[in-house]
């Protein structure tokens, strides 16, 4: 009986600790005294950490039975989930930026979680030393003629609990009825702060309309991109694109590719040697444009090559190709596209994970692979290494992995991309459309550190006008590779290229493709002409275009004015 008293001593206690600290201090003290009013999730979760002490009541009367120790726990995991739905809306906003009023620092939305772990713990460290389950389930006093009672008298503690649980409940109420109002009236996302007058409180039952179930998983789920061997049927005219375009560049050739390689090609890059000058880049790892295959460039300007670029070991890479797949495929291969010289795939798994190589870059003198997901990783090229198990499927004994980054964007959160270029400063990407978000962003991302330069909506110009009721979300970038300091940027829908200023991120220029390529994945400058892989009847194809006559616009139009996307309060 001793440890039965103890133990709902303890429960007695931790259901008081558990609805007086952050039920009452959100009510009494932030609500009455600071004026913070909850938002709908803070009602939400408010109530729950209620009903959790109500289920501590019935315990306290009636002991500790499997159906209200049942009914806690759901309660518990029910709060966890709407915890975690709200601070997931804030999880990875800025230091200092939350919702509402803070308590030692943490806003209260970060308290829920606290509460509700706690429950958890609390209750198994409880139980974890309790007395037998039937002796806490069955004690109470026994009647004259010898019936067993189904309740159990009640110590100071209890009824102290009782008190405390009746109490803060009911301040709630009065706090959600003058600030929310009574049925149909419901929380708010935005909510004003509370007034004791009754007109200055805003009753409103918006929130009606989000209600509904089932719900959408959630506003980052979205669709995977397409790829090459993805089933849909793309329009190949790019007279049907959505801008204005009068120009296309001519076919020289084309081959049906015989390299043995895993999986459709995503990405393609020449590495060409370009002039060489005495005077270092700025940036330590910057390297010239032409340097990662974007000739030809202005004669004028003279590039600085990093002496150990393609030293050593990379000496094997000078004047390749470097070919990206679908499955993380990494190959370089000789200039006339028939010869493997080394490759790697990579183990996506297992650490930061890296899908779908978009984007295969030479950095300074390390190997940056780019995923669908803006997640990258660094390998440096070793025939010496040994046998790196850990991060590649196959080419351990020639690679070296780095380390690999996660690359956190803001307007782009919500997108995948399928292209990667790097200048040797800068890594851009354009964002492919999904079903949800539909914008055209340029991302960048500073190579020497890896994180977020610069996110631009792109923009048209007069020189490519859109046609009326069409929009830039119609084209799908699979391609990017650079030219005299301007992005070319591929479409596989309409057989587009879009000569894109990184700076403006206008549309300057833009150029059909011919008609012959189709599913158009990846492209790369070589010389005076541009390959282009397309990928069709499981083949990849390589289709070399003529740049002879390529002139595009490259001045951008600085006063070009334009809208920027509507921005939604995030609200709680």
């Amino acid at each position: 009986m001793e440890q039965s008293r103890t133990f709902y001593f303890l429960f007695s206690l931790a259901i008081i600790g558990i609805v007086s600290l952050p039920v009452g201090i959100g009510n009494l003290v932030l609500g009455f005294i600071y004026h913070d009013s909850p938002c709908i999730q803070c009602w939400a979760e408010r109530q729950s950490m209620v009903y959790i002490g109500l289920a501590g009541l019935f315990i306290l009367r009636y002991g500790l039975k499997p159906k209200y120790l049942a009914i806690m726990l759901l309660v518990v995991a029910g709060g966890l989930y709407q915890s975690f739905y709200h601070y997931g809306n804030h999880g990875l906003e800025d230091v200092g930026q939350g919702f509402a009023l803070t308590i030692w620092g943490l806003h209260t939305q970060f308290w829920a979680h606290v509460v509700f772990w706690s429950v958890v713990l609390v209750l198994g460290g409880l139980l974890l030393f309790a007395p037998s389950f039937q002796v806490l389930a069955h004690e109470g006093g026994v009647y004259a003629h010898g019936a067993r009672r189904t309740y159990r008298d009640l110590s100071k503690a209890n009824n102290w609990a009782f008190f405390i649980v009746g109490v803060i409940a009911i301040t709630n109420m009065v706090q959600a009825f003058i600030s929310t109002g009574p049925f149909p009236y419901l929380g708010q996302g935005d909510p004003i702060r509370f007034s004791w007058n009754l007109k200055e409180n805003v009753w409103s039952t918006e929130n009606w309309k989000h209600m509904g179930f089932p719900r959408h998983l959630g506003k980052r789920i979205v669709d995977t991109p397409l790829l090459a061997d993805s089933k849909y049927t793309w329009d190949y005219d790019y007279h049907h694109a959505p801008l204005e375009i009068h120009k296309e560049l001519p076919l020289r050739s084309q081959k049906i590719n015989t390299l043995a390689l895993n999986a459709p090609i995503s990405d393609l890059l020449f590495l060409g040697a370009p002039t060489t000058s005495t005077t270092p880049p700025s940036n330590p790892l910057a390297m010239p444009a032409s340097s990662q295959g974007c000739a030809p460039v202005h004669k004028s300007t003279n590039y600085y090559f990093s002496p150990d670029t393609f030293a050593g070991d990379n000496a094997l890479l000078k004047d390749t190709f470097l070919i990206g797949t679908q499955e993380e495929g990494f190959y370089v291969a000789n200039k006339g596209l028939d010869k493997i010289l080394t490759h790697f795939v990579l183990d996506k798994y297992y650490a930061a994970t890296v899908e779908n190589f978009v984007g295969v870059n030479m950095v300074g003198n390390l190997i940056r692979v780019m995923g669908q997901n803006k997640s990258s990783a660094d390998v440096h090229y070793n025939p010496k290494a040994t046998n790196n198990f850990a991060n590649f499927l196959q080419g351990a004994n020639n690679f070296e992995e780095l380390g690999r980054n996660r690359l956190r964007t803001s307007r782009a959160s919500t997108y995948y991309v399928l292209s990667a270029r790097s200048d040797g400063t800068y890594t851009y990407m354009l964002t492919v459309p999904n079903a949800r978000y539909k914008n055209l962003i340029l991302v960048s991302m500073l190579d020497q550190d890896l994180g977020l330069n610069a996110e631009h909506v792109v923009q048209v110009t007069k020189n490519n006008p859109l046609k009326p009721k069409r929009n830039l979300s119609e084209f799908y970038i699979t391609g990017l590779t650079l030219y005299q300091g301007k992005l070319l940027a591929l479409s596989k829908a309409f057989n587009t290229l879009l000569v894109i200023d990184p700076m403006s991120a206008q549309i300057l220029d833009a150029y059909g493709l011919p008609s012959q390529i189709h599913n158009a994945s990846a492209l790369a400058i070589v010389d005076d002409a541009l390959v282009v892989v397309g990928y069709e009847k499981g083949q990849n194809i390589f289709y070399t275009l003529d740049l002879a006559a390529f002139t595009p616009n490259l001045t951008p139009i600085i006063n070009q004015s334009s809208q920027a996307p509507e921005l939604h309060s995030q609200g709680c």
